[in-house]
């Protein structure tokens, strides 16, 4: 016999618990051991008995299907001792998952296979606001950190459903039922260490093989009739059980009578809550048009998770899809005998009724796609009986049913509130977008006056154009080009439409309102759309989804801006409510604004940012030419090199080491917060980044090597030249570095006298599930930032780069020619040209995508009207009076009376310098 060690548990560490917290988008994950190889008991010892080792067949054909025996929904109970200071909590959810990794035929009896697989348990609890809490533990020593498995290996015998595996000091026996029916969907296992610490798990099968469906005919009985017209299951892209897949929600709604816990809820008196209001897939098996799908039932939308599976709240439904009556009948079981134990669990009480179908017509009261009903088969008499309760699908992409149309039921209120088509003044000469093309969407922002004019942030959609669904129009639209066949579609005329549109509020506007869906009208020759529209509303006193309200009494007015303009507000509009301010329904008046931009200007815009790298690179390569033809200039006139400016090329060189230096800080900064553009996944435009960057590091070595031989020319030099070269660059000193303090200054007493701007920081909802939760929402007034300023400022120094030089020559009285015309006439070009183009842009452009800008970008120079014009003279005049310095003197544009008493003194100077030589 083996010597047997219990499972050890050790202490977590608080920092990586509160680490995990933080990511409440993962499970907490408890397993029995680690993957990494430890002894395992003897399988003789422990599983012999149960069924026998026996050697694998090496031939190819023995593998066997992994699904057989796999389960990835799954339940389990007991086992308090393997969890580090477990204490059971309401709110919690027990999952466990198993997967074969390799099944293959032995050598002994026909029906014995040698299985190797992985089993997970896991434990996650959720709190009042749906957000999932993580736990870690050591198990063995090792941390449970990620996805971790633990590992079994044994044996299956098919003709009894057993299966014996054993792995480090655990051993695992499930059973599988004979039955490949609804009756056999379960499967039972138990786990026991050698401790004799036990867990009980419960598992419901994959994929059972060759699957019987027993209540096809009973279903089809008594499924009822279609009252409304339904889509054919043809008309499905990727086919309903693409459609009705995993965790796919349903919202349940009861009828007005359902008062009492008896007559509404359909899960019996075992459950807590008296009427659940969603109901989520978990699984599915469709064979042609049968179905056999497994469903949770829940009180709240949170529950929708990785394994979520409570033998309490599930049922188990079988049946097909009746072509006749155009819908899914089904028979629904229960499963019952769990609450001893789950050994005793079993697939019973199929009493239940469930219908399905796919509306053909759609409303904006009614805008699920899928729709059905679940109802009880028994007397009402019977204490299990439940009333009829009626659930739609949840969220459900329309573009997978083409087919569906549109119906308005709104017409004569919306008449009322906008008017007749004949009374709407015509905007002459402007154009306006096209209800079916993509310019119709849109990210607004919302401001509440009532509630202290907070921002919050929406995104609008048009579900449908005329009858169709506005998702094919536009696929459509994109194919016209190519087959030149338009849909048709009803209820449009050339320029007026009827249109349907949906709100989802990407920052929730209530807690208890949910999405508007609205229906109205749009003119593409004036640009309005108006339109009523209906939310939905829980009050603050219900518990379930069958007590929501519709408010269908919103006003909405959006006035959009012509294709054309150059104006950064694409819309303005309003969202108001109809009803009374004493209406318990009545919300304030929202102000509307988006700042979207329409489709061709977003292709403009790329065209415009990819010329804009263009021509950053060309201005980084005419940089690296330039600084290139000084240096050469300087190998030829060996004695004008002393004379180049040492603070100008210092100068020149900063401005291309920090761009470097911010791009390389870039990369290390994390980029989860900034915005998503629609040109976020352009690789392309990373590739020309990178080209950049590499030029504009060429360029930074070059004026190294200019500043190198600028510096060791004047370390040769004759020790009287030295001295006066040194002491004119000691008098640009004094004149520039008070002249650029002073600047920096200013600039930085302008940003902080400066008006601070109003900046709402939205706080992220803690849950992401159906319901819309509160969120935190934070108001503070921010400067604008000292760093942008101060590189602006840094940008208009390298605009006036020759003002060194300029003050060097004058200084120093030289004659020589120290720079080449190519480099101070290239360079301040390549440093004006952003401001010509600045100039052009904003009067081609306006104030459309301002924070898109790569050349001539504003957070690195002075960029408006006025400055764009100054520094252009600015440039051009330094440039005048270089070619003025070397052409007919440093000091030809003073005064003569001053250049008199210059020329007296450097003869003062030549004759001290001569009576020095003699002396020596």
């Amino acid at each position: 016999m083996a010597t047997f060690r219990p499972l050890s548990l050790f202490p977590i560490y608080p920092s990586k618990l509160l680490y995990l917290q933080s990511y409440p988008s993962l499970f907490f994950l408890l397993f029995l051991t680690s993957a990494t190889p430890s002894p395992t008991i003897p399988y003789s010892d422990h599983c012999n008995h149960i069924i026998p080792q026996s050697p694998i067949d090496p031939s190819p054909s023995a593998v066997f299907s992994h699904a057989s025996l796999a389960f990835d929904i799954g339940f389990f109970s007991g086992g308090d001792d393997f969890f580090n200071s477990y204490q059971p909590r309401n709110g919690e959810t027990k999952s466990a998952r198993f997967r074969p990794v390799s099944i293959r035929k032995t050598l002994g009896e026909a029906s014995i296979y040698k299985v190797e697989a992985r089993l997970t348990l896991q434990i996650s609890r959720t709190s009042d606001l749906g957000q999932r809490k993580l736990q870690v533990t050591q198990i063995n020593g090792r941390s449970s950190w990620g996805d971790q498995r633990f590992d079994f290996y044994g044996f299956w015998s098919e003709s009894t459903g057993q299966v014996c595996m054993v792995s480090f000091d655990a051993r695992l026996v499930l059973n599988y039922s004979k039955d490949s029916n609804i009756y056999g969907s379960l499967v039972k296992g138990v786990l026991e260490s050698v401790n004799k610490e036990t867990v009980l798990i419960l598992g419901a099968r994959n994929t059972p093989l060759n699957y019987e469906y027993k209540f096809l005919e009973e279903s089809k009985s008594d499924c009822g009739r279609n009252s409304e017209e339904s889509l054919l299951l043809e008309s499905v892209l990727g086919g309903v059980c693409n459609v009705i897949s995993t965790r796919h929600v349903f919202g349940l709604m009861y009828g007005t009578d359902c008062v009492s816990r008896n007559s509404c809820s359909p899960l019996g008196s075992e459950v807590e809550y008296k009427k659940p209001g969603f109901m989520a897939v978990l699984s599915v098996l469709c064979v042609g048009e049968k179905m056999r799908m497994l469903l949770s039932i829940s009180n709240t939308s949170s529950f929708v998770s990785y394994f979520p599976f409570d033998p309490r709240t599930t049922l188990v439904v079988e049946g097909a899809w009746d072509v006749e009556k155009n819908r899914f009948c089904g028979v629904a079981c229960r499963v019952m005998n769990y609450s001893d134990s789950l050994s005793n669990a079993v697939v019973d009480d199929c009493s239940l009724r469930l219908s399905l179908r796919l509306p053909a017509i759609l409303s904006m009261k009614r805008m699920a796609p899928v729709v059905g009903e679940l109802w009880s088969a028994k007397t009402e008499s019977d204490p299990s009986y439940f009333r009829k309760i009626e659930f739609s699908s949840l969220d459900v992409p329309l573009w997978r049913f083409p087919g569906v149309r549109y119906e308005y039921t709104e017409r004569e209120r919306v008449s009322k509130l906008c008017g007749s088509r004949t009374t709407r003044p015509k905007s002459k000469g402007k154009s306006y977008p096209d209800a079916q093309t993509s310019d119709m969407k849109f990210v607004m922002s919302m401001k509440d006056s009532v509630r202290g004019n907070v921002l919050r942030s929406a995104r609008a959609s048009p579900y449908f154009v005329g009858d169709r669904l506005y998702s094919e129009l536009l696929a459509r639209g994109q194919a016209a080009g190519v087959t030149g066949a338009p849909m048709k579609v009803y209820n449009v005329t050339n320029s007026f439409t009827n249109i349907t549109y949906r709100i989802h509020f990407l920052t929730p506007f209530s807690e208890s309102r949910g999405d508007i869906y609205a229906e109205g009208t749009y003119d593409r020759d004036t640009g309005e759309l108006c339109m009523i529209g209906c939310q939905s509303v829980r009050l603050k006193s219900t518990v379930a989804m069958q007590n929501e309200t519709v408010d269908c009494n919103l006003a909405i007015k959006i006035k959009f801006s012509p294709i054309d303009s150059k104006s950064d507000d694409r819309l303005k509009g309003t969202i108001e409510s109809t009803r009374g301010k004493t209406d318990p329904l009545y919300v304030g008046r929202m102000e509307v604004l988006s700042r979207s931009i329409y489709v061709h200007q977003a292709k403009e815009s790329v065209w415009r940012m990819d010329m804009e790298v263009a021509m950053v690179l060309i201005s980084n390569t005419l940089s690296c030419l330039f600084v290139g033809m000084q240096l050469y200039h300087m190998k030829k006139h060996q004695e004008a090199v002393p004379f180049v400016s040492i603070t100008m090329v210092i100068l020149l060189t900063l401005g291309h080491m920090i761009p470097l230096l911010l791009n390389f800080e870039e990369l290390f900064k994390s980029n989860q917060n900034q915005q998503s553009l629609f040109f976020e996944n352009d690789k392309w435009l990373e590739t020309k980044e990178i080209v950049v960057r590499i030029v504009t590091m060429i360029a930074f070595l070059l004026e190294c090597r200019l500043l190198q031989q600028a510096w060791t020319a004047r370390k040769t030099e004759e020790h009287h030249h030295r001295e006066g070269v040194w002491s004119a660059e000691k008098k640009v000193s004094y004149v520039c570095l008070p002249l650029y303090i002073t600047g920096g200054l200013i600039a930085w007493l302008v940003n902080r006298y400066r008006t601070p701007k109003r900046v709402v920081y939205i706080g992220k909802p803690r849950a992401r599930n159906l319901l819309y939760r509160p969120v935190i929402l934070k108001r503070s007034f921010q400067r604008p930032s000292l760093w942008k300023d101060l590189k602006s400022y840094g940008g208009l120094m390298l605009d006036a780069f020759l003002l060194p030089q300029i003050v060097f020559n004058g200084s120093s009285n030289s004659d020589s020619n120290a720079l080449a015309a190519s480099f101070y006439c290239g360079n301040t070009i390549v440093r004006l040209l952003p401001h010509a183009y600045d100039l052009y842009r904003s009067h081609s452009y306006g104030k459309i995508l301002d924070w898109s800008f790569i050349y001539a970008n504003h957070k690195m120079d002075y960029y408006s009207t006025a400055w764009d014009i100054i520094i252009l003279c600015i440039g051009f005049l330094f440039a005048f009076l270089i070619f003025l310095q070397q052409r007919f003197g440093a000091r030809c544009f003073i005064p003569k009376r001053f250049k008199d008493n210059v020329g007296y003194e450097k003869v003062v100077e030549l004759q001290q310098t001569s009576e020095q030589t003699q002396l020596k």
